[in-house]
């Protein structure tokens, strides 16, 4: 098949705005490999699919069915289609990944539940056709369910015929992909990233993508973990789910993004949306916190008695309580303008031990001076400097982290799309952190000096140390602006 027609250089100018140009080469360069290392029974269907579309399917139609070709760049197409930094005409684009209809037949879709769970009769179930959406991976297909008890409407979530096989090779090609940009960096002129390093994180967590089993397990938790929070709606699961099939209640509902004529409705929803997939797991008081690893607006309904529900739980991660504290560490560090405590806190949070400190300090002063400025040290400051920090500064972050950075990119142009922006979320992580540090203040007489036991992470002496530096900020501030 000839990439070149779907992917030039006026394809890409398209893709990326002016400001990345420089990315473009190494971007046709990174997919055409891929691409091109696919085997030729995929190519061939891939080719046939492409065939398939009608006449006047423009080029952006035709690279919107080959991100649905292939497992990996439909979860990226899913990743930028909120990213504001594209246009919004290709972020339109990229958002009918989002969900979209179904590929695959009532009667093949039927002929693999049948296959899997035995005559769907026996069970008390009864399908529904059509299937509702089709996935990156699976597919959603509804149906009545009763047990002699109280019936109820459920969904299928199953995994579509063959895409353990893609999934795997399109991972591999990331591994080919990854040991070709780090070769070729200098030429490409892109930063030093140790892509392959990078790529092989990410392989780990797609992997859990076809784990249906793993899913059902993060639906157990994630219930578990919000819970207390009855705004919040997670799938009920039903006993016959297995490895490739998972049963649970249908949510009916609308995308957060396209659910609200009223502004206040909108930003009451923008804010459940932050509160529910970022404030919570950033303060909680868990050990390992959960958080959802793709929450694109296909998996984040607006129900009708003004819930959020949050769906398909399959990527998920765990922020661990010392991950958190030093999230904290950065933020106390950088509203009392301590530099080398940032620096320490990075570097220790790296999982290369190899850091260049002189330039990681320099790009550390740059983000405390755009505080001293006047920017405000939130979200927004924090996920600057941490991607500042990985580019040029060297530092690699476990999967976790990575994903998480991914999740809150993901979150941030929900919100926007909503009616909010980043500006909404620093202003909610603000009140949720005022909110929790009231509550726990009693408790802090009760506790050692040095405890990040709290929803906070903020142990006494940090808050010591944080008052006992008032007097040199306010120097420093001072002699900064004369």
């Amino acid at each position: 098949m000839n990439w070149e027609s779907l992917i030039n250089e006026n394809t890409l100018s398209w893709l990326l705005p002016d400001e990345y140009a420089h990315y473009r080469k190494p971007l046709q360069d990174a997919l055409t490999l891929f691409l091109e290392g696919l085997s030729a029974k995929r190519v061939e269907i891939i080719a046939r699919e492409q065939e398939m579309l009608p006449t006047t399917a423009t080029v952006f139609d035709r690279l919107i069915q080959l991100a649905r070709s292939c497992p990996v760049l439909h979860k990226l197409g899913q990743t930028l289609a909120r990213d504001r930094h594209l246009s919004a005409e290709l972020r339109r684009y990229l958002q009918r990944l989002e969900s979209f209809p179904p590929s695959i037949d009532s009667g093949t879709v039927e002929g693999l539940l049948t296959r899997e769970l035995g005559p769907l009769h026996r069970l008390g179930v009864t399908l529904l056709p059509p299937a509702l959406a089709e996935a990156s991976v699976a597919i959603v297909v509804p149906f009545y369910y009763s047990d002699g008890k109280a019936p109820s409407n459920g969904v299928f979530k199953l995994l579509k015929p063959g895409i353990e096989e893609r999934l795997e090779e399109d991972l591999n090609m990331l591994d080919r992909v990854g040991s070709f940009l780090d070769r070729m960096c200098d030429d490409l002129q892109i930063p030093h990233l140790d892509y392959r390093e990078s790529f092989e994180l990410v392989r780990e967590k797609l992997r859990y993508e076809v784990r249906l089993d793993k899913e059902q397990r993060n639906l157990s938790l994630a219930r578990e973990f919000h819970k207390r929070d009855p705004r919040v709606r997670i799938p009920v699961l039903f006993d016959f789910c297995t490895p490739r099939i998972t049963a649970m209640e249908r949510i009916t509902g609308q995308k957060v993004t396209e659910s609200f004529p009223d502004w206040n409705e909108k930003i009451r929803m923008a804010r459940l949306v932050i509160e529910a997939l970022i404030a919570r797991p950033i303060f909680s008081r868990d050990p390992q916190a959960l958080f959802h690893g793709d929450p694109h607006a296909g998996n984040l309904f607006s129900t009708k008695d003004r819930r959020l529900a949050i769906l398909d739980w399959s990527l998920t991660g765990l922020l661990t309580e010392q991950e958190r504290i030093a999230i904290v560490q950065i933020m106390l560090s950088a509203v009392s303008f301590r530099t080398e405590s940032i620096v320490a806190v990075l570097s220790g949070l790296s999982e290369r031990h190899s850091v260049d400190l002189t330039v990681l300090r320099s790009i550390v002063y740059k983000w405390t001076r755009r505080i001293r400025e006047g920017l405000l040290p939130g979200l927004t400051w924090l996920t600057g400097l941490l991607d500042e920090a990985v580019q040029n500064g060297g530092l690699r972050f476990g999967a976790n982290l990575m994903l998480f950075r991914k999740a809150l990119l993901m979150v941030e142009g929900v919100v926007t799309d909503i009616g909010g922006g980043s500006t909404l979320i620093d202003q909610v992580l603000l009140s949720e952190f005022a909110i929790h540090f009231s509550a726990e203040w009693p408790w802090r007489f009760l506790t050692l000096p040095d405890s990040h036991a709290f929803a906070t992470r903020i142990s006494n002496i940090d808050l010591a140390e944080l008052m006992l530096s008032f007097p040199w900020m306010s120097v420093e501030f001072w002699l900064d602006r004369v």
